[in-house]
Formats: structure tokens, C-alpha cells, sequence
């Protein structure tokens, strides 16, 4: 077939030009079209339904209400140990040690001899304290415990004298330095009338010193504030 008018021929070749771009357009498409179906599939296997979206919120809020409690559980420890500022603090203490019962030493000394134990979870009164340490009576046992491992629970009155220097004001005999505060309890040594002491801490009318390598309680009652 042979095409005589060069209008003809220009139309026909515009006319499969046309139709060419348009079965291209369509196969673009659904190529397209296949591509976002894919990835809708393979975004919904990866979404975790809704159930589960439920419970990674929970098991989230779960594990920040755990840390909380940890750094709460951090704060309270530090806290909650009576803080020594050099001021004796008498009161009711309750025992929180870890595991093991807390050691009564006959001085306020971690290498002192071990007179008692009391058992975790104790409610006790405190005396005196002194340092990193208390001063305790339990079942006719007297001695020295950590303060570490005590928890304050109640907060007591006030020691009725203060700390400070002291001279012995005996008659004549020296003074002697008693174990416990209490005017039967053994001589731990002695004083001389006229010399000067300072009382580190006091329980009741009984004041606790340090004096030439001995340590005790000295009776305020033959103690003169210098």
C-alpha cells in the first residue's frame, strides 16, 4: 500500500506515536502500582497489631515505673540513715541491717568485743550517739552499735547537759570511769579530782569520755562545766 499524500502519513505516524506513549503510561502504572501494594504488605507484617502496640505500652510504662522505684529505693536509702552532724540523737531506731543480726560492742569501736546481737527489723531505744555510733540498752545489755544500720523512727528528748569540757569536782577521791552509765557498773579507770575531761557525748546524767587510753562513763554529778 503505498501512501500518496504526505499529510496522511504524518498523521498515522503521530497517531502510533500517541498510542505508544499511552500503552507505556499504563505499564508504568501497574508497576507502580505493584511496588505500593508490595510495600503496604511487607509495612503490615512489620506493624505490630493493635493488641500488641497495647502491651510494648505497657510493658514501656512498666519498666520506667521499675527505674523510678530504683532511683526512689537509691533516694530512701541515703536518706533515711540518721545524718551525723556531730548532735547526739536519742530516740526509738529499728534495726535494718541486711541480712545478719547487729553486733552490741562494749565500745564504739568496729574491732571492740561483741556482747549481743539484735535481730533485723529491732525497734530499740537510743540513749547517746556518738560518731558513727549509739549507745543502746536491750535486755539487760548495754553497749555500742553502727548507726549505719539504724533507721530513726521516733526522735527523743533532748540530752538534759551538753557536750564540752568538764572538771572533776570530787572531794577527794578520783572519779571513776564506769563501763556503762550506771553508778554499779565495773571501773574502766579513773580521774583525778581537779582534772579536766571533755564529754563527747552524754545518756541521762552520765557523760561519755575518752581519758588516757580509757573510755567510759563519768557521773555528772561530779562534774563542774569549765
Amino acid at each position: 500500500m503505498k501512501i500518496k499524500d504526505k499529510n496522511t502519513l504524518v498523521l498515522m505516524i503521530s497517531a502510533g506515536l500517541i498510542v505508544l506513549a499511552v500503552i507505556i503510561a499504563i505499564v508504568s502504572f501497574s508497576v507502580e502500582k505493584a511496588k505500593v501494594k508490595e510495600n503496604k504488605n511487607e509495612t503490615e507484617s512489620v506493624e505490630p497489631s493493635d493488641d500488641s502496640a497495647v502491651n510494648n505500652k505497657a510493658e514501656d510504662k512498666e519498666n520506667g515505673k521499675k527505674n523510678d522505684e530504683t532511683k526512689a529505693d537509691t533516694t530512701v536509702a541515703d536518706t533515711t540513715k540518721p545524718v551525723d552532724s556531730g548532735d547526739n540523737i536519742p530516740g526509738k531506731y529499728k534495726v535494718v541491717t541486711q541480712n545478719d543480726p547487729l553486733g552490741v560492742r562494749l565500745t564504739p569501736d568496729a574491732s571492740a568485743e561483741r556482747v549481743y546481737e539484735i535481730q533485723k527489723g529491732t525497734e530499740i531505744t537510743v540513749t547517746a550517739t556518738y560518731k558513727d555510733w549509739a549507745f543502746v540498752k536491750i535486755d539487760s545489755v548495754s553497749g555500742w552499735v553502727a548507726k549505719q544500720y539504724l533507721e530513726l523512727t521516733e526522735k527523743g528528748e533532748a540530752p538534759a547537759h551538753a557536750n564540752g569540757k568538764y572538771i572533776i569536782s570530787t572531794q577527794d577521791d578520783p572519779l571513776g570511769i564506769r563501763v556503762k552509765p550506771e553508778s554499779d557498773a565495773e571501773r574502766n579507770g579513773e580521774v583525778p579530782k581537779g582534772a579536766t575531761v571533755e564529754i563527747l557525748t552524754v545518756s541521762g546524767e552520765w557523760g561519755y569520755v575518752e581519758y588516757e587510753g580509757k573510755s567510759g562513763w563519768l557521773s555528772f554529778e561530779y562534774l563542774k562545766a569549765e
